[in-house]
């Protein structure tokens, strides 16, 4: 810590040795070098490029034009330190697994030369902050919502909707963590947990199943045939309507794609759970059961043609 308290202190010996120097630069550059800790001279050198100048200038005062920049964002990069004015990555944003440090503005009224105290939220920002965040959610926020200890004068219905929303918050989170991938995640209804035990061919099935469960899988399956339909729909030709030219290899790539996406969502459908509750669904006579069967027929028959256009399609190449 002492070595970072002292880059801190060059830090504003630095800006203070030069005439005219934004001493909101200096305090800047004070949190960075207490949380990267870079090397002597980095953050100087990073402020005096013009991008830099530019993106510091419209997050420290207004600009009449486009307004201030509530957000900026220093990361490690390849010659020292970059500042970029949003979250987006890019590739030569820096190492792998570095942190960085967000500036947020909370106000319209720019900081004060003195301190930030008020103005600006400072702190870190994990190299991926989606998997952060729901990482997070599941091992922190969960478990403190889940402890009854923690909700024992709420009411009953406060409760539900409570549960209901953060396990909706995190099936969103799977599922944006799985397209990253490149992959379609099907997100299980709250209360499927409990299909593992459910026997589909006893008659007192309607009242051992909690209706509010029989609701959330039924909605379930409206969630599922849309996103199966999404990826049945996508076209290999996308980038040629975008006026791109692309290559036999990207075509290829195209279907090995999407032929892993359909075989990922089939071995979903495949789980015990997911079959159980197939299994109740038709055991109710729900209406959304053929929808069910229609959106399984359609994942297998999606493979069979993946498989066939991967066939004919590097015949081709080869040829």
């Amino acid at each position: 810590m002492r070595g970072a308290e002292e880059r801190a202190a060059l830090a504003e010996e630095n800006a203070d040795g030069k005439p005219g120097a934004d001493r909101r630069l200096r305090l800047l550059g004070t949190y960075v070098a207490l949380s990267l800790r870079p090397a002597a001279g980095a953050w100087e050198r990073c402020a005096g490029t013009a991008e830099a100048e530019q993106l510091l200038q419209a997050f420290l005062d207004r600009d009449a034009a486009e307004g201030p920049r509530p957000l900026l964002v220093v990361r490690p990069g390849p010659g020292g330190l970059a500042v970029r004015p949003g979250l987006e990555v890019r590739p030569e944003s820096g190492p792998a697994g570095a942190k960085g440090l967000f500036f947020l503005r909370t106000g319209p009224e720019p900081p004060g030369p003195d301190s930030f105290r008020g103005a600006v939220v400072c702190g870190d920002l994990p190299a991926a902050p989606l998997e952060h965040l729901a990482a997070l959610f599941s091992e922190v926020v969960l478990p403190v919502l889940a402890n009854e200890k923690n909700r024992l004068n709420w009411p009953h219905m406060v409760c539900e909707d409570v549960r209901r929303h953060a396990h909706s918050l995190q099936c969103d989170l799977s599922v944006i963590l799985e397209q990253v991938k490149g992959r379609t995640l099907l997100p299980l209804p709250a209360g499927s947990e409990k299909m593992d035990f459910v026997d589909s061919k006893s008659e007192t099935v309607l009242d051992s199943i909690d209706k509010s469960v029989i609701y959330a899988i039924e909605s379930a399956v409206i969630k599922w045939s849309y996103q199966v339909q999404v990826v049945l729909k996508r076209e290999s030709s996308q980038p040629l309507l975008q006026g791109e030219n692309p290559t036999p290899k990207v075509e290829l790539e195209f279907w090995k794609s999407r032929y892993e996406d359909l075989q990922y969502i089939y071995n979903q459908l495949r789980t015990i759970k997911v079959r159980g509750m197939a299994k109740l669904l038709d055991k109710l006579q729900s209406s959304y059961f053929p929808a069910f069967k229609a959106m399984y027929r359609d994942v297998v028959a999606g493979e069979d043609q993946q498989v066939f256009s991967q066939m004919c399609l590097t015949q081709i190449t080869v040829e």
